[in-house]
């Protein structure tokens, strides 16, 4: 069994793209050390159409992203969510809560 993996990759100063897993075993012990390399500048745009899976411990990642800009005054945005990220947003009724733009 192959370890979940999550990658961050920059693609410039304002820009990432996260590929691969976005799961409790993929983020866990890695939050403060993903979060300052995602929160470069302070317009931050986060593609998220690499990934290919996400769970309720992803989606709580991406809101405490969000909470951690806000309070750093950077402007977060994400764009091309996965349709299972979506739902779960759906389901937890958070959806509100994800600055989510449209390409």
């Amino acid at each position: 069994m192959t370890a979940a993996m999550l990658n961050i990759e920059r693609l410039d100063a304002e820009n990432v793209q996260l590929t691969g897993e976005l799961t409790r075993k993929s983020i866990i012990g890695k939050q403060q050390r993903n979060f300052l390399s995602i929160l470069a500048s302070n317009r931050q745009g986060v593609d998220l159409k690499a990934l290919k899976k996400v769970d309720t411990a992803g989606l709580g990642w991406l809101l405490a992203l969000t909470e951690l800009a806000s309070k750093k005054q950077i402007e977060i945005s994400y764009s091309n969510p996965p349709a299972e990220l979506v739902k779960l947003a759906r389901l937890s009724r958070v959806e509100q809560l994800l600055p989510i733009t449209e390409n």
